[in-house]
């Protein structure tokens, strides 16, 4: 008897523990959290501080990458090629959340982002060509990012403070 409860409470033991640390990863489904002003650009570690550029990304793993700048998050991808189970960016017009996979993407020297990659991103199409058009910008969907990740072009604003206050 002594042997079956002591099976009983390891295997209960091992279930719970399971179930923890399944659950302990970020879910894919759901936009990470930033918390502006406070988390750091897992790229250039610099403050995340404006949401209509910041970008996340969950690996497979549950690991959330933030970014402060849509271009940084595919640079970082391309340096450390993580199993991603999804990508998060912001609608520029609106700063709400949308599936990295469902965006529209506008890439152009004439759009000032925080590190100077010159990506942002839309949820409608239309919001996309209308402000490509005015920017002369192109545009451009995930696949196509994630083949070639934007450089950083002159005239980003650079000027976001690091975690401690401290300004490059």
């Amino acid at each position: 008897m002594r042997k079956i409860i002591g099976t009983l409470l390891f295997l209960s033991v091992w279930w719970v523990m399971g179930g923890l640390v399944a659950c302990s990863g970020a879910s894919p489904d759901q936009p990470p959290k930033i918390r502006y002003g406070e988390d750091m650009c897992d790229e250039c570690k610099m403050l995340i501080s404006e949401a209509r550029f910041a970008a996340a990304y969950i690996t497979e793993n549950g690991d959330v990458r933030r970014f402060d700048d849509i271009g940084g998050m595919f640079v970082y991808h391309q340096k450390h090629m993580e199993p991603v189970a999804r990508y998060w960016v912001h609608d520029y017009k609106t700063s709400i959340w949308i599936r990295g996979d469902q965006a529209v993407y506008v890439h152009s020297p004439n759009i000032q982002t925080p590190m100077g990659y010159g990506v942002v991103a839309f949820k409608n199409r239309s919001d996309a060509e209308s402000f490509a058009s005015e920017k002369g910008g192109k545009i451009l969907t995930l696949q196509d990012l994630l083949a070639n990740p934007p450089q950083p072009m002159m005239g980003g604003k650079m000027k976001m403070p690091m975690k401690g206050g401290v300004t490059p």
